[in-house]
């Protein structure tokens, strides 16, 4: 196993430059800079330091292996917190500190010109950590949700794991573009509800979206459940909110009504859209808020038995691309 390094070359090059440009324009803030950095290096220490989760310590009359880590995983509620071992549990405290890091230099270098030109730098480094999070929180929903006998859970497992061990994004690299690229389409090609085209054939008709999506509406496109996920994820409206929706608009004799005419016509204050009331937020802070409402909603309908999308679309994207790397 490798040694978890705090810092990808990319981002201790950028750092290194931000240093030296407020050194002579903000020492202050250098200082201060140099102060997070250092922190985070200890952290990253700490979790280096935390037992590994596949070595043996011999508590166990069953050695402990892959294996037994992807059934205890699948059957003892991975997605609680007492539940995570040590090193996943400081290891995501890592991330979100070295998250928080790059959030820093980003507010830095909006209000600070000696910083502005390397703005767009720090913030493909804050969207890749954002996404490793946001990888490791799809990867339990998926797992926790899993009987741990499908044909992905080992590979579901070893990815988690190697995210854990190591802080790496597994994944993240492959999804994350593709939900990036769905998100910025759904504010240029913006569905109409109510209309002959549903919203699966309208993003069909996208030549905007990368040809896997395309894959994935054509071969998934006329499940129910994908077509309930898009629609809370274009709409930024829960299945129980668009529900509601239809029977407003049957009672007012609506045949269609646009993303912003459901929201006032459901009376939505702005905390009540699953990506949250600020438009200001980053677009990647919009998504990653709206897949975690999500994705606590496609829980409790799992766990009460009530209708509507059991997984995020996201879930059923990267079981899709595991499907075909399976097939290949």
């Amino acid at each position: 196993m490798s040694d978890i390094i705090a810092f990808t070359e990319q981002e201790f090059s950028l750092l290194d430059d931000c240093r030296e440009l407020l050194y002579v324009h903000e020492p202050n803030l250098a200082s201060l800079l140099d102060g997070k950095v250092e922190d985070l290096e200890m952290l990253a220490g700490i979790v280096d330091r935390s037992a590994s989760l596949t070595s043996d310590l011999g508590f166990s009359p069953k050695a402990r292996s892959v294996e037994t880590l992807a059934a205890k995983l699948s059957n003892q509620g991975i997605e609680e917190v007492v539940n995570l071992p040590t090193k996943a549990s400081l290891g995501r405290s890592f991330t979100i500190s070295k998250l928080h890091l790059f959030g820093f230099l980003r507010k830095i270098a909006q209000k600070h010109s000696c910083l502005t030109p390397k703005l767009e730098q720090i913030l493909v480094c804050y969207h890749a950590i954002l996404f490793s999070l946001m990888a490791e929180d799809l990867y339990i929903s998926i797992i926790s949700d899993s009987l741990g006998n499908e044909s992905w859970t080992r590979r579901a497992t070893r990815d988690l794991v190697r995210m854990w061990e190591e802080r790496s994004n597994a994944q993240a690299d492959s999804f994350a573009p593709l939900m990036q690229q769905l998100w910025e389409v759904r504010h240029t090609l913006v569905p109409v509800l109510g209309t002959l085209l549903g919203t699966v054939e309208l993003l069909q008709l996208s030549f905007r979206l990368p040809p896997m999506w395309h894959d994935f509406l054509r071969d998934r496109g006329s499940d129910e459940e994908v077509v309930y996920a898009l629609d809370e994820f274009l709409f930024s409206l829960s299945f129980e909110q668009l529900k509601n929706l239809q029977e407003i608009m049957e009672e007012n004799q609506l045949s269609a009504v646009s993303r912003e005419e459901a929201h006032q016509l459901l009376g939505l204050r702005p905390y009540q859209l699953l990506e949250g009331p600020n438009e200001e937020d980053l677009p990647a802070i919009r998504l990653y808020r709206s897949f975690l409402r999500r994705n606590a909603l496609s829980r409790l309908r799992r766990d009460s038995s009530q209708p509507g999308p059991l997984r995020t679309l996201e879930q059923m994207l990267l079981l899709y691309l595991w499907s075909k790397d399976h097939q290949a």
